[in-house]
């Protein structure tokens, strides 16, 4: 059985109009209270355009299960991509589950006649509680205070052929995004605004790892041997920025995968085993805090419980399906699938039957 995840660039704005879809979200320029205000959004030829390179590299894939970050806020706009674009371009039929996310929703979505026969969303206990609010001090001002997910985890269980149920959980954590970043970095006497909100982001998506991870170690205690995988964009990868080494933030990938108190808890990462270190990474954008421009970043990730560790197959980074998809620079939106790659892995028999 093939799980792909990818972060799916600002669906959103291609498809608009939430339970009665359509493509595109342009708005003419226009005069508002006697001012002009400049076109907005993305015209439908290209929110077609758009979409038509995302399903192509989906079809070059061929996942049974493909989990969505960024996706649309409406159900119905969904299955406007699926009907209109995905299920023409891969000659397949799609059923979709929907989590949170608002404008950049989670979704989990099943290839009907592929490997997973059925999926549904979780709702045993355990799963219940993670939309409950916990206590974390998310400001560094030593007190504690209520917090939840900036989105909350999207978990389904996943019904392979031949095989027993997978539980599969997205994750889409907080992002390092500070507005106006770049020009409070550079300035020197607004740098100490900009270092509190990166911190402030930064401990935010610590809060949602250890929260993560928690529930992940309560399903182990519960089953040793659960069948799980973990994926999504954690906003963050190895290595150590400047917050992680000088401010003492945590790297949420490691917060995940477990303890190495606790081997027999540890989650397993096979992209790093699999992939070239030069092709380590799943986005590249500009690093003006450690001054490297177009930075190769691994922000997207898969963990896989203990008992499922010598069921992957083979795992990647789609470096050739999505480069085919992108046009010139691929500066303007429709002319890239998106800003970050896909990720894969196989998991083999008895998964497959």
């Amino acid at each position: 059985m093939r799980i792909v995840n990818w972060n799916i660039e600002w669906m959103n704005r291609w498809i608009g109009g939430n339970d009665t879809p359509v493509w595109g979200t342009f708005k003419p320029a226009r005069e508002v209270n006697g001012e002009m205000r400049p076109a907005t959004g993305t015209p439908p030829e290209a929110a077609r355009e758009t979409a038509g390179r995302v399903a192509r590299v989906i079809a070059a894939l061929a996942p049974d299960v493909l989990c969505v970050q960024e996706g649309p806020s409406s159900p119905a706009e969904m299955r406007l991509f699926i009907d209109d674009i995905l299920s023409p371009a891969t000659g397949a039929a799609w059923e979709a589950i929907k989590g949170d996310g608002g404008a950049q929703s989670l979704y989990v979505l099943r290839r009907e006649g592929g490997r997973a026969r059925a999926m549904e969303r979780a709702d045993d206990t355990a799963t219940r509680a993670l939309e409950d609010i916990w206590e974390a001090d998310v400001n560094g001002d030593m007190l504690l205070e209520g917090y939840d997910f900036t989105r909350q985890p999207l978990v389904v269980d996943v019904d392979p052929i031949g095989s027993a149920p997978v539980r599969v959980v997205v994750l889409h954590a907080k992002s390092k995004y500070v507005q106006f970043g770049e020009s409070l970095w550079r300035n020197p006497n607004r740098r100490q605004e900009f270092v509190v909100q990166a911190l402030e982001a930064r401990r935010r998506i610590s809060a949602e790892g250890f929260r993560l991870r928690g529930y992940l170690d309560a399903l182990l205690q519960d089953d040793g041997a659960a069948r799980i995988v973990v994926t999504g964009d954690f906003n963050d990868g190895p290595g150590r920025d400047l917050f992680e080494r000088s401010y003492l933030t945590h790297n949420v990938a490691d917060i995940v995968l477990g303890s190495t108190f606790y081997p027999e808890l540890i989650f397993h990462h096979p992209l790093i085993a699999r992939v070239p270190a030069p092709e380590l990474f799943t986005a590249r954008f500009d690093d003006y805090v450690d001054g490297i421009d177009d930075r190769p970043l691994l922000l997207d990730h898969f963990a896989v419980s203990p008992a499922m560790r010598e069921r992957v197959v083979d795992a990647g980074i789609a470096h050739s399906a999505f480069e085919v998809e992108v046009e010139g620079s691929g500066a303007a939106r429709e002319k890239r699938p998106s800003d970050h790659r896909p990720i894969w892995v196989d998991l083999g028999v008895p998964l497959s039957g």
